[in-house]
């Protein structure tokens, strides 16, 4: 007669699978930052991404006058890998009880404690960006977005962007006669999870956005390259980069003097901001 093990139960890469499977479905923050895997496979711990200055508009030059040298400059910001970590223990009674899925339910609370993590590292890498919009003194609506949006600079129309929320904001934007619902629009068309669009930006509610001394900081983030040719290049990186060296493993321990099974998952990545002229921190008022 065949025995099922409880080894057999707990196969550490299959529950490895299905947590990476949940993180990226329960991630609100984190798509909107772009993966590098460069690290995964070599040594080191650390990614040193370059950002050329751009060196200015040609300027007029008179006839036989020798044009002058500009020198170029470009600055540098290295990110060190580190590793999250979470861990719950099943006893064997739990398993044996056959009360509820104690073994789904370790693989939903850790998919959820590490995409928690992620996502507020991404959070506060977009945090740190200089551009911001307004003083805290304006409700969130059509204008104050409008006045958010345009520190961008954009030399085009139509370049998509999503601005996170506080879900007690959201209220005063349905309010707003220019906010147009997700419903509004064709299937495929909205960013995945966004309840609609205002001013050129998605909106997307996030319960990590709080009001802090009764002004909400809302990051807005340019999806789109100014230019398809310079996308992910040196010219043009990303808003938001997640330096991967390990995604998400999983391993399972069993004491047999305690009857318990421990399962450990791990991330190992960095998060950094990689390009600040893609975030506008726009501030409105809690009132």
């Amino acid at each position: 007669m065949a025995v099922t093990m409880m080894a057999q139960m707990i196969n550490p890469e299959v529950m490895g699978d299905m947590i990476n499977a949940k993180i990226e479905a329960l991630a609100k923050i984190t798509p909107y930052a772009k993966v590098d895997t460069t690290l995964q496979g070599v040594p080191g711990d650390t990614k040193t991404v370059p950002s050329w200055n751009y060196i200015g508009d040609a300027e007029d030059v008179a006839e036989g006058v020798e044009v002058g040298l500009t020198a170029m400059s470009a600055s540098t910001t290295t990110f060190t890998i580190k590793k999250a970590m979470k861990a719950v223990g099943i006893t064997q009674e739990a398993i044996n009880s056959g009360l509820g899925n104690p073994v789904g339910q370790a693989e939903h609370q850790l998919a959820k404690a590490i995409v928690g993590k992620v996502d507020n590292d991404v959070l506060a890498a977009a945090l740190t960006a200089t551009n911001t919009a307004g003083d805290g003194t304006a409700a969130i609506g059509y204008a104050s977005i409008v006045d958010a949006v345009t520190k961008f600079e954009d030399e085009e129309d139509g370049i998509e962007k999503v601005m996170f929320i506080s879900p007690k904001q959201e209220a005063t934007l349905l309010k707003d006669p220019d906010f147009l619902s997700a419903d509004k629009f064709q299937s495929g068309v909205a960013v995945n999870g966004a309840i609609g669009k205002i001013a050129g930006c998605w909106i997307k509610k996030s319960n990590k956005i709080k009001a802090k001394s009764g002004v909400y900081t809302c990051p807005i983030i340019k999806l789109e390259p100014d230019s398809a040719e310079t996308e992910y290049t040196e010219d043009e990186l990303p808003a938001l980069t997640i330096f991967l060296k390990k995604d998400t493993s999983v391993d399972h321990e069993w004491f047999p003097k305690k009857q318990q099974h421990d399962i450990t998952a791990a991330k190992y990545y960095g998060v950094a901001l990689t390009n600040a002229a893609k975030v506008v921190l726009a501030k409105f008022t809690e009132a």
